[in-house]
């Protein structure tokens, strides 16, 4: 019988175990001649046993699912000894197992034989063998064979444990590639991607949670202005979820001995034993039952912990467990560490762009008050022309009422002023208005023709030949639209004002291009015939308060690059060859042309 049942446990699979195990019990009870024989694995916390396996003859009920340890304190003492404990009946125990013999007696068993299943020197548990309605001395004979059968029991169920914990082992790594990977793949910046980030985590702290089997799973941030740690991002087996933690003197302990880079184990394997009682007393009012935490370091420091906890007080928490969940944990610090630069980076980009928006602003107004002249006067021609033409239609209404076509036509030219002035005001009102930056897809042939029209209002063009080469009209930039028309109105006045200077004689002219480069950006020319640039000038032109004027202020040129550089694009200047100066900027063309 023995053989025959060795040979069907060569080979097992770990999820085979245990129906083989169900199968040669029956061969044993008959064999054997016993009643029942029962397999109970010892449960980690050391405080019962469970019914892992078992066979009985018909006429009996199946065995109790648990077995308290303290209803058998003395069986307990003798396994975990690695003794064999056999009686005929409950009166042959020792005077030392009166508790054990009064639990027997209430369980009605008769003869029995507990035998240890022992390997490497560790009790997994014990076989027991019953014979219920009769006592019966047993053999020697018979005692050997059981003990066979523990062995074997005992070397299979070891087995499968060591397959069990490899596989885990294996399939943990699995989910730490899949998860790290999960998290360096993930596109983009934002808002979007932050969500995306806390997507990726929130889901490997529920397959960490759903894999080691415990009811929560948490990722602490370990801020260094505040005394508790804050649970950043947390995943709770149950559907309503457990309560979140409240922060309190439990929290900031917690807080403290993570930071010092201590693993904090609470339940069966605790590891804060050392603790002062008031610590320990502080980290039970939790009432998480069985924790453990680990504090995460990122560039050396202590950022961030993850903890595990279930409501069982006497969890186990292997040492095997410590290394993988540190990995898995740092990769969750060091994505959240990643989003909080990325984060940090965001709000200086917005710092950085106000702070543009405000020197543009400022720059702007300067720009409207040294062409409030040419401003007002752009203004009042339109007043003017409403004014005669107001006058004109009261003079026809009141010489012949009937001549209503001519005063139609008056009123029509009236409403086409009004337009007018109020198109120049709109224009006005753009440029000085403080806004914030909004990037859109904007046609850039429009903005050089609306560009030069606000340039045209101070005066200097009416004395210059102007031409536009604008090719690829429909060229499209992302960009705000205000900004990228006051680095334009700025190159086209500063072209104005050194062509207006010019004493040679010669031709002035202002040449504006626009078009599409090689290379898939659009570009914005402006030339002129004035006179060009000193010599050493063009290293000098665009830094901050360096200006060719006798009065200028030096922060035009300037803005104008950090404002095209602050939109992807880049600012250029050269010498004309025919004479005069050339200033050049590229964007990005708009991904939706």
């Amino acid at each position: 019988m023995l053989t025959r049942v060795s040979a069907s446990f060569i080979n097992l699979r770990p999820a085979e175990v245990d129906s083989a195990i169900d199968s040669a019990m029956r061969s044993i009870v008959e064999a054997l001649d016993v009643d029942r024989c029962t397999v109970l694995r010892l449960e980690p916390d050391g405080r019962s046993f469970i019914r892992a396996n078992a066979y009985s003859r018909p006429h009996l009920n199946a065995p109790p699912l648990n077995v308290r340890v303290f209803d058998f304190p003395w069986c307990t003492q003798m396994v975990n000894r690695g003794e064999t404990i056999v009686f005929a009946s409950p009166d042959d125990l020792p005077p030392e197992a009166a508790i054990d013999r009064a639990s027997f007696e209430r369980a009605g068993g008769l003869s029995m034989v507990l035998v240890p299943l022992e390997v490497g020197g560790k009790i997994y548990g014990t076989l027991n063998f019953l014979r219920k309605d009769r006592p019966l001395r047993w053999t020697s004979e018979e005692l050997a064979r059981m003990r066979l059968v523990a062995e074997l029991f005992g070397n299979t169920i070891a087995r499968r444990h060591v397959q069990e914990e490899l596989e885990q082992m294996l399939g943990f790594e699995q989910m730490l590639a899949e998860l790290a990977a999960s998290l360096v793949s993930l596109p983009g910046d934002g808002d979007a991607h932050d969500q995306d980030v806390d997507n990726a985590i929130a889901s490997g702290l529920r397959r960490i949670a759903e894999f080691l089997q415990v009811e929560r799973a948490v990722l602490w941030d370990l801020q260094p202005h505040t005394a508790s740690p804050v649970a950043s991002h947390a995943w709770s087996r149950t559907a309503a979820g457990r309560p979140a933690i409240a922060p309190g003197p439990a929290l900031t302990v917690l807080g403290q001995r993570l930071r010092t880079g201590a693993v904090l184990r609470i339940g069966k394997g605790s590891k804060i034993a050392e603790a002062e009682a008031s610590e320990r007393a502080a980290l039970d009012s939790l009432g998480l039952g069985s924790l453990i935490a680990l504090p995460l370091k990122v560039a050396g420091r202590v950022v961030a912990a993850v903890s595990l906890d279930d409501p069982d007080a006497h969890r186990e928490w292997p040492d095997a467990l410590l290394p993988r969940l540190r990995v898995l944990g740092e990769v969750f610090a060091t994505a959240l560490a990643r989003q909080k630069a990325e984060q940090r980076a965001r709000e200086a980009r917005a710092d950085a762009a106000q702070h543009r928006e405000r020197l543009a602003h400022v720059s702007r107004l300067y720009t409207v008050g040294e062409m409030s002249a040419g401003i007002a006067h752009e203004i009042n021609q339109p007043l003017v022309a409403i004014e005669n033409y107001a006058l004109a239609a009261h003079r026809h209404a009141s010489a012949d009422p009937a001549n209503l076509p001519k005063v139609y036509e008056l009123l029509d030219k009236i409403a086409a002023q009004s337009r007018r002035a109020g198109d120049v005001i709109g224009k006005l009102r753009a440029m000085v208005s403080r806004h914030e930056v909004e990037m859109k897809p904007i046609c850039i042939g429009q903005i050089v023709r609306d560009s030069l029209r606000f340039a045209e209002m101070e005066g200097h063009v009416s004395e210059i030949a102007v031409t536009l080469g604008l090719r690829d009209e429909s060229c499209k930039v992302f960009a705000d639209e205000i900004q990228i028309q006051q680095v334009i109105v700025n190159l086209v006045r500063n072209a104005l004002d050194a062509m207006s200077e010019q004493v040679d004689g010669r031709v002035r002219a202002l040449h504006i291009e626009s078009g599409l480069k090689d290379d898939a950006r659009v570009f914005v020319r402006v030339a002129d015939t004035g006179p060009g640039f000193a010599e050493g000038e063009l290293r000098r032109i665009f830094e901050p308060f360096f200006s060719t004027k006798q009065k200028g202020l030096g922060i035009g040129l300037a803005l104008c690059r950090t404002i095209i550089e602050a939109h992807g694009g880049g600012v250029s200047a050269r010498h004309r060859p025919e004479g005069g100066a050339i200033v050049e900027f590229t964007l990005p063309i708009a991904e939706d042309m």
